[in-house]
């Protein structure tokens, strides 16, 4: 059965969804051939993933930025992980074409307290309502979210890979009734100098609170709340100060993360 298509994706996604797919790097990279767990999985084959919920293993493979050829684990994780990654169901990849030598991609599906917005549920062994809310796209107080653990690309890897695997990723969760997307953006003041995903990930949308006195002593950035805020008024400050810290994506309907979105993918030509 298809997925279906949102209002909001329908006026403002799916020109952009359209041409990103038609992208060779899509094409060539996103077409949903994997193994999974010891199945192989053409393009247009059947998965179920979540609850009875079923996907073409190219709308699985876009939703969890699985690369083909790629080889795919899944595993339940009951508490929150080494880098603070909530509990969940988490496909970990390898990939040696795409995937950074050493490195595993991982990506799970995690359970938001929809009552307190950004909030992960403490445990999968928590108690819990009914099935039916905990389904993508359920009207209950748990909404499925998507968290990227891990996400490392080889350095020779196909130019803005990372970029169209991600809005592929945003838009089809989006029509799966996703609440949003997490991660830890790292890098900036304090942190790994490598890491540069404090600047990348709110160029596409993602955002967070400030930490408290983050701005302080800088009198043009003192109503700021936010990162985006931020970046608005002065996106070259963050650039020098800002740091890690979980940003989130809101894939809900008319969030500003989509304009933030499509404003990128216009800027680099990709739709």
């Amino acid at each position: 059965m298809p997925t279906p298509l949102t209002p909001f994706f329908r006026k403002y996604l799916a020109v952009a969804y359209g041409a990103l797919l038609q992208t060779e790097t899509a094409r060539r990279w996103l077409s949903g051939t994997f193994r999974l767990d010891g199945d192989d999985f053409a393009t247009g084959e059947p998965i179920e993933f979540v609850e009875g919920r079923v996907l073409q293993s190219e709308e699985f493979a876009r939703l969890l930025m699985i690369f083909d050829g790629g080889r795919v684990h899944a595993q339940n994780q009951l508490d929150f992980g080494p880098d603070m990654s909530p509990p969940g169901i988490y496909f970990t990849s390898v990939n040696r074409q795409v995937i950074h030598q050493g490195h595993k991609n991982r990506i799970g599906l995690i359970r938001i307290d929809e009552a307190e917005q950004g909030l992960f549920v403490e445990s999968l062994e928590a108690p819990q309502p009914d099935e039916g809310n905990l389904a993508p796209g359920g009207e209950g107080d748990l909404r499925q979210g998507l968290h990227v653990d891990h996400h490392y690309l080889a350095d020779d890897a196909p130019h803005f890979l990372g970029t169209i695997s991600f809005a592929l990723c945003a838009i089809t969760a989006h029509n799966l009734g996703f609440a949003s997307i997490s991660l830890i953006a790292g890098g900036g003041r304090g942190y790994n100098a490598q890491m540069i995903g404090y600047r990348y990930w709110p160029k596409v949308g993602f955002d967070a609170e400030l930490l408290d006195g983050e701005t302080a002593g800088v009198p043009h950035l003192v109503t700021c709340r936010t990162v985006q805020d931020v970046v608005a008024l002065d996106a070259a400050w963050w650039s020098a100060n800002g740091s890690q810290r979980l940003m989130e994506f809101d894939l809900r309907a008319d969030s500003p993360g989509w304009q933030k979105l499509l404003d990128y993918l216009h800027e680099k030509e990709l739709i």
